[in-house]
């Protein structure tokens, strides 16, 4: 930065996976900025921003941002290059694009699942979210603006897939990733090196914030306590020092991930982008066996041409290389299968 005077002003609160992936981000970059925690909606000049999505970022520029991904992407101009959380070589930033792309879309569904289906979560993790949106509120003004905020997120349950008949394809994934990173962490030190990338941060906003609830805590602590540690230590990353692997270097981890990603992630953005198509209103499609059903997410068509766009830049010689690294995963074919 230029002077003291250019910082962004990051505004969330502790229980916002973005806000946290954003904030990890900036301390390892060593991104100049403040933090406020806060809902940005209860600041004058943010009330009106549109839309109305948390966190906010405003830039150096006074302009103000709201797309975690964008932003992470745009704040690279103010990154020295061996800060970078985006690996050199392009087939693998492709992949850490997606596992980010992941993160924020799938994982993300089993923070809203596991937070509002089951009461004793219901009573903690938005209280939280509450009490860091109204400071100095007496406990029977917390009790009100909570119960008000509960019923408002429990209505948004089935517009975002999390309805009783897709419980059991959440709490079959949500195991599946703690066990693939308490086995990753115990060898190796982020998914792409021993430097964090974009997908380390986007797979650590998520998870960091399971491991705050409730039952999805008391189950990290149980079965994936390195994988704690691990999240603990990515906060802030700023001391880190390293380099990226080379693709024969990537992790069992990376492979357990991607064909995750390929089998559940990638059949979901197709039948959403094919129900929209349609102008379907809603659509089906088969996740690991069961039939996972929802409400159609024009931002969702979004994140899959994005990765598809990501992909179209990509040199003959990168998009073999994808093609060689998740050899068997019919990954490209499922993220391709539907075209516009």
């Amino acid at each position: 930065m230029k002077d003291n005077n250019e910082y962004f002003r990051l505004i969330g609160v502790e229980l916002s996976p973005y806000t946290r992936k954003l904030r990890s981000i900036f301390r390892y970059t060593r991104t100049q900025h403040v933090w406020l925690c806060r809902f940005p909606q209860f600041f004058e000049e943010t009330k009106n921003l549109k839309p109305g999505l948390m966190p906010v970022v405003q830039y150096p520029d006074k302009s103000f941002h709201f797309d975690s991904t964008r932003i992470a992407l745009n704040t690279e101009n103010w990154v020295l290059k061996k800060r970078s959380i985006y690996p050199f070589d392009n087939a693998l930033r492709f992949l850490a694009l997606v596992i980010e792309d992941f993160a924020d879309e799938w994982v993300s569904k089993l923070i809203f699942h596991y937070r509002f289906t089951y009461e004793k979560n219901r009573q903690f993790g938005p209280k939280w979210v509450v009490d860091d949106t109204y400071v100095n509120l007496d406990f029977s003004e917390l009790q009100e603006r909570h119960s008000s905020f509960l019923e408002r997120q429990i209505s948004r349950m089935s517009l975002v897939g999390c309805t009783p008949e897709n419980t059991p394809i959440f709490e079959m994934h949500y195991p599946r990733l703690l066990q693939t990173f308490e086995s990753f962490v115990q060898n190796e030190k982020f998914l792409f090196g021993t430097r964090p990338s974009i997908a380390d941060f986007g797979i650590q906003g998520q998870l960091s914030v399971l491991a705050e609830d409730l039952t999805t805590g008391s189950q990290m602590r149980k079965e994936a306590p390195r994988t704690i540690f691990w999240l603990s230590r990515l906060e802030d990353a700023s001391g880190v020092e390293g380099q990226w692997h080379k693709k024969n270097e990537l992790s069992d981890c990376f492979y357990n991930l991607t064909k995750m990603i390929s089998d559940v992630y990638f059949p979901y953005l197709n039948g959403n982008a094919l129900a929209i198509n349609n102008q379907c209103e809603s659509f089906t499609v088969k996740i690991d066996g069961f039939d996972y059903s929802q409400k159609t997410f024009g931002y969702h068509l979004k994140c899959k041409k994005f990765l598809m766009e990501e992909y179209a830049k990509l040199n003959s010689r990168e998009k073999r290389c994808v093609l060689e690294i998740t050899e068997g995963m019919k990954f490209v074919e499922r993220l391709n299968r539907v075209s516009f």
